[in-house]
This record gives C-alpha cells, structure tokens and sequence, in this order.
C-alpha cells in the first residue's frame, strides 16, 4: 500500500516537475516525509532516484520535440550545479552523524520553506528586476548555488532554479522550466555517484525504487509534453498554486519534527 502511494505521489510531483520545472523533488520530499513511513536518508534516495530519472524522460522528449535548447549554456551552468551537488551531499552526511532524524527533517523544511516562499513572491512580482548574465564565470557560480542548495536539501530544487534562471538569465517561465530539468539532472547524478562512491546509500526496497523510477520517468514524459503545449500564464500559475501549497507543506513538517 506504501508503495503504491509512493508511486501516485512521484506520478504527479515529476508531471508537475517537467511541465513548470518543479523537478519533483521538491513535492516528493516533503510529502514522504508527511507520510512518515521512511527515515530523512532513504527519503532523500528515493526522492533523488525519482528526480533523476524524470529528468532523463523529460529531457529526451524535448530533444524529439526538437526544442530550442542552448547547450552551451545548460553545460557551463551544469558544472557548477555539479561542484554543488556533491559539496551539498556532503554536508547533508556531516549533518546527518550530528543530528537526530527529526532535527534534520525540520532544518530541511524550514529553509525549503523560505526558499519556496522566496521564489514564488518574486515570480509573481510585476516589473521585477533580473539580469542577463553572460560571463561564463557567473554562470558556474548560480550553477554552484542552485546545485548545492538541491542537493543537500534533497529535491532537485526546481523552484529554485526556476527563480534564478528568471532573476539571472532573464528568461521567461516557460523556458526556465526546461534549462531547469538540465540543471536537475546533473546536480542530482553528481549526488547519486558521491553516495555510490562514499558508500552512503540507504537500504531500500528495491520495489520501491523499481516503481519510483517508472513513475517518474511516466512523469517526465507527459509534463514536458504539456510544457510544450502549455502558455506561459498556465505554467506561471500551476507554478505559483503549487509551490504556495508546499510553503505550507514544509513549515507544517518543520512544526511536526520540532514538537
């Protein structure tokens, strides 16, 4: 029954990942955390196993949908996301032998919940400022950021990068939300080589695995479909309704974990 809810969960965070550049993550985390069933560890591997492979999907359909995407760009970002990801892992670990499963899970929620809050206020904002940044130097270091911050609060960190990539690079919804999943899947397979290499993957369920990643690769392909499709105010909207419910979501976590 966990598993099946698990797979509906992940169905819809990485549907809801691909289509506005959530990237999953940042629903599944939060919302297995609620469900209660799983430590922060194995929460964090199911939720970076789901996310990545939604990018996968989702990136595979763009490029057979022949989508406009700048390669050179989403690289040079890349290689910071994944100098990121992997200081980010690695101070999730540190933080992991320092604190009990519940202090971690509410530091988690209360920063995930600023964050949220962060992104969706400014992409809401008319006339807000952003930059168009060139140097290749700024580009590594918003990569360094984004990376970091998704790794070690295990979600992918879509919203987040969405906001960047808008305040940054001066692009629109719709065209952060695909930059986004390129940036997702590099910070989260840099993670997923640290815990191989470091020897810090969580016993899990191999079902449970087995049907988070057909769940989210299902997930990918259909929100990258509909971002295709979709307008920008769709895609603005669904973002600003689902990342205001999760500011809720996390700082409800955070409360639970403290009390």
């Amino acid at each position: 029954m966990i598993t099946i809810l698990y797979g509906i969960v992940i169905i819809t965070a990485t549907f809801l990942g691909a289509f506005v550049g959530l990237g999953g993550g940042v629903i599944i985390k939060p919302l297995l955390d609620l469900i209660g069933k799983d430590t922060v560890d194995v929460v964090n591997f199911i939720s970076t196993c789901a996310v990545f492979s939604m990018s996968i999907s989702s990136t595979i359909k763009h490029i057979r949908a022949k989508t406009k995407i700048d390669y050179k760009f989403i690289i040079t970002l890349s290689i910071g996301a994944v100098a990121g990801g992997t200081a980010g892992s690695q101070l999730f670990d540190a933080l992991l032998n320092k604190f009990d499963n519940s202090m971690l899970k509410a530091i988690q929620g209360i920063i995930l919940g600023i964050l949220l809050l962060l992104s969706v206020i400014y992409i809401n904002l008319k006339n807000a400022k952003s930059f168009n940044v060139k140097n290749p130097i700024g580009i590594i270091a918003v990569g360094l950021t984004l990376g970091f911050t998704a790794s070690f609060l295990g979600v992918g960190g879509g919203p987040i990068n969405v906001a960047f990539l808008v305040l940054f690079f001066s692009m629109t919804m719709k065209e952060s939300a695909v930059y986004s999943v390129g940036i997702i899947f590099f910070s989260q397979l840099s993670k997923l080589v640290t815990m191989g290499i470091t020897g810090t993957v969580p016993t899990v369920n191999p079902s449970t695995i087995a049907v988070a990643i057909a769940c989210a690769v299902a997930g990918g392909i259909i929100g990258a479909m509909l971002n295709k499709k979709g307008s920008e105010k769709a895609i603005r909207t669904t973002f600003s309704i689902v990342v205001a419910a999760l500011v809720v979501v996390n700082i409800y976590n955070a409360i639970c974990n403290l009390v």
